[in-house]
């Protein structure tokens, strides 16, 4: 089993994550803890399925083998979500997932539905595709972030909504939605014709005393207008090998989708996808995923006690799902400019800027996401750059 807390250097790798320091931070010296891949090993049983065949000389066509199929049918049924091999449509991630399902169950300038804050390829898919984007705002209550349910429904309403894509577990802030929740987006969708969409990709990262409850797996009603987005590629660090897959009932949203895949020629995962996905989705992928947590936990408490010890006016929004951590610096700084300044000069860290998940509401101002999917050693050094920066706001 290999250390989770031993560093490893990504350099000269071609890693997003480093390779891009300059272009977003203007300095190679600053520590990357933004893009939501891991600065930890891909697991040696999954490493150990790609060597061996690799052992074979030729990488040639390949066809997608009923054990992937099945596979993922095992895996979601974690989540009493039964999945048929006749659901499953292959995509190279869940981004480009969402950006294909834009394009298959809405028409230029009809109106898709976001909430904000999200990952900001929501913002991004529907207006590359012409269709006119709004967002429902979440509100921040008590530390975490609450639907307002009425709003919600009016915007619908008013709008015209066809299309809602839907982040569940909540990005950037780890908020794990229950099933009450569900129930009520599932009920005002059904009522007025929208189509969800589920981005569950870090479904399998959630924290005891959470439970994930795939959107589609409440009743045959809401599973009929709903399409799950998912992967392996969170969970087991497997950006780079580009795994996606959709999960979809309804025979009629299968075909719209299926035709916008065959208008851009995506029908298979590339063969190391498949071989990986196999690996991870099995029985030493839950023992993983379990020692994951763990390590991931205890990097979520150690960030904790530093703002508590050093930078109490930051509030740490302790996630209930996966190792991204949305952090609220607005009782420390008035002017998001000069957060972001102070992060990349003094603390010579590169997070992800707030304002990227807010789209019109602004609410991501004098917010950051912090990528905690690093070994004790480089968090380490992390909280030693901010109690550094610390200095600098209150010299001594």
């Amino acid at each position: 089993m290999q250390d989770l807390n031993t560093p490893i250097s990504r350099e000269g790798t071609c890693s997003e994550k480093y390779e891009l320091r300059q272009a977003l931070f203007g300095s190679d010296e600053v520590l990357p803890m933004w893009v939501a891949d891991m600065d930890l090993p891909t697991p040696d049983f999954i490493l150990q399925a790609l060597k061996e065949r690799l052992e074979h000389p030729i990488l040639g066509y390949s066809i997608t083998p009923d054990s992937v199929y099945q596979a993922i049918i095992d895996w979601q049924s974690q989540h009493d979500y039964r999945v048929t091999k006749s659901q499953i449509v292959f995509t190279h991630n869940v981004a480009n997932g969402f950006f294909m399902a834009v394009e298959a169950f809405s028409e230029p300038g009809e109106t898709v539905l976001v909430q904000t804050p999200v990952y900001p390829p929501f913002l991004k898919a529907p207006k590359q595709n012409g269709r006119r984007l709004v967002e429902a705002p979440l509100q921040l209550d008590s530390g975490h972030y609450q639907i307002d349910f009425d709003a919600f429904e009016k915007t619908v309403e008013e709008q015209q909504v066809k299309l809602f894509l839907f982040c569940h577990p909540q990005n950037p802030s780890g908020r794990v939605w229950q099933g009450a929740e569900l129930e009520r987006l599932a009920d005002i969708c059904l009522r007025h014709g929208v189509t969800i969409v589920s981005d569950e990709i870090h479904s399998d990262l959630v924290y005891a005393g959470n439970r994930h409850i795939p959107m589609a797996s409440l009743s045959e009603r809401v599973a009929n207008i709903t399409v799950t987005l998912n992967s392996p590629g969170k969970t087991f660090n497997l950006g780079g090998l580009q795994i996606g897959y959709a999960l979809i009932a309804n025979p009629d949203l299968k075909a719209a989708y299926l035709k916008v895949c065959d208008a851009v020629s995506i029908h298979e995962l590339n063969l190391f996808a498949m071989f990986a996905l196999q690996a991870a989705y099995s029985k030493q992928g839950q023992n993983w995923r379990n020692r994951l947590l763990g390590h991931f936990e205890a990097n979520i408490n150690q960030l904790e006690r530093f703002f508590g010890d050093y930078l109490p006016q930051v509030r740490v929004m302790r996630p209930q799902a996966s190792y991204l951590v949305w952090l609220d610096f607005r009782e420390l700084f008035d002017d998001h400019q000069q957060l972001k300044k102070w992060l990349v000069e003094h603390a010579k860290l590169g997070l992800n800027d707030g304002e990227s998940f807010a789209g019109k509401s602004g609410d991501g101002q004098g917010f950051m996401r912090i990528n905690l999917a690093v070994s004790k050693p480089v968090l380490q050094q992390a909280l030693n750059q901010l109690k550094a920066a610390v200095d600098v706001l209150h010299p001594s």
